[in-house]
């Protein structure tokens, strides 16, 4: 299968110094290095997935404005790493030495010395209104409702399924189907949660559901950092089902996802890191912050690396939004640090 060209402009890319240092295609001017917002004037290069009135296409998607966005530069982190740590023969001895000894290859290597992020309002250990409480946004138009019936979708591959224990069907399921000729990813979701479930099906629904009508409206989906979701749809599965006979004696249809499937793309590990992917993971970071966005599980199995080197982060389904009092300035900041430990630090297979 053919690579895929990412969304990302020249000037997106350019936010990123390592990515900054490659080559542009010969069909791009390279853009300054430079922060700048993202303008409500800029159209997406990315082609419909599908010709299907249910699945909207890019025209139809909606496009950031200046008010969808927040400033984030109060708590990002630029800076160059040691040009000694990034030949690929320093890489490979200390992955290599990884793979013999269990450390993370960049462990070893202080290509940024302590996390930088550790200075930035360190007295504060719980969030004060006064400083870290956002602006309000524009919020986002609803999530388009789609309309798709159990006959019409293919299962190709299983990712994730309830296996029937107790303890495990407040979970979700992630299956890679076909919908009228296209490859999809499908997320299911109970519908029903017991008394007291705090974080059942329903309640991973909204967030994620919400989640994802803020990266739409403010184009986190549009320039890749993100998968692209197409809506919501409550699924009817046949009692006598095939692939979905784990929710097929469910009383109410399970709620779903359909999303983009990103060909190719394996999760960031110790075996595939390097300092540009995880310079494209603070990027993604940071523009799903922008969008007003608590990912709040950004770990490496939720981080996807495309084979073009770019960054993609899914599942939002412990996310938090705006308006809520846990997304604030101090939060933000904190998950930027966990995600700079994270890769320099902490990563495991």
């Amino acid at each position: 299968m053919a690579v895929q060209p990412t969304r990302r402009s020249p000037r997106i890319l350019a936010l990123s110094t390592i990515v900054n240092r490659q080559p542009a295609s010969p069909s791009h001017a390279k853009a300054p290095a430079k922060r700048c917002k993202l303008s409500s004037t800029r159209s997406s290069k990315r082609k419909a997935p599908v010709r299907d009135t249910d699945v909207p296409s890019k025209n139809n998607l909606p496009r950031p404005s200046k008010k969808r966005c927040l400033d984030t530069s109060i708590y990002t982190v630029r800076s160059e790493p040691d040009p000694q740590y990034l030949a690929p023969a320093a890489i490979a001895k200390a992955r290599k030495q990884y793979f013999a000894g269990d450390f993370n290859p960049f462990h070893i290597l202080p290509i940024w010395g302590t996390n930088p992020y550790n200075t930035i309002w360190k007295e504060y250990k719980f969030p004060d209104p006064k400083t870290h409480t956002l602006p309000p946004m524009d919020p986002p138009p609803p999530l388009k409702r789609l309309s798709i019936r159990y006959s019409e979708l293919t299962s190709v591959e299983v990712i994730r399924n309830w296996d029937g224990h107790e303890e495990s069907e407040n979970d979700t399921s992630i299956f890679r189907t076909c919908y009228k000729g296209k490859v999809y990813i499908l997320k299911l979701f109970r519908s029903w949660a017991p008394l007291g479930g705090a974080e059942w099906g329903p309640h991973k629904f909204a967030r994620e559901k919400r989640a994802y009508e803020y990266l739409l409206h403010g184009g986190v989906c549009a320039e890749g950092f993100v998968p692209m979701c197409y809506g919501w749809f409550q699924l009817r599965v046949p009692k006598k089902s095939g692939w979905l006979r784990s929710v097929a004696s469910d009383e109410t249809p399970p709620y779903a996802l359909l999303i983009e499937y990103i060909p190719d793309a394996v999760p960031l590990s110790v075996s595939n890191i390097s300092v540009s992917a995880v310079e494209q993971l603070h990027l993604a970071a940071e523009f799903v912050h922008g969008a007003g966005v608590l990912h709040n599980d950004i770990y490496p199995r939720n981080t996807l690396l495309r084979p073009d080197g770019t960054v993609v982060l899914i599942d939002f389904d412990k996310a938090s939004t705006l308006p809520r009092a846990d997304v604030n300035r101090l939060s933000l900041k904190f998950e930027m640090q966990h995600c700079w430990c994270m890769c320099y630090s902490r990563m495991t297979n």
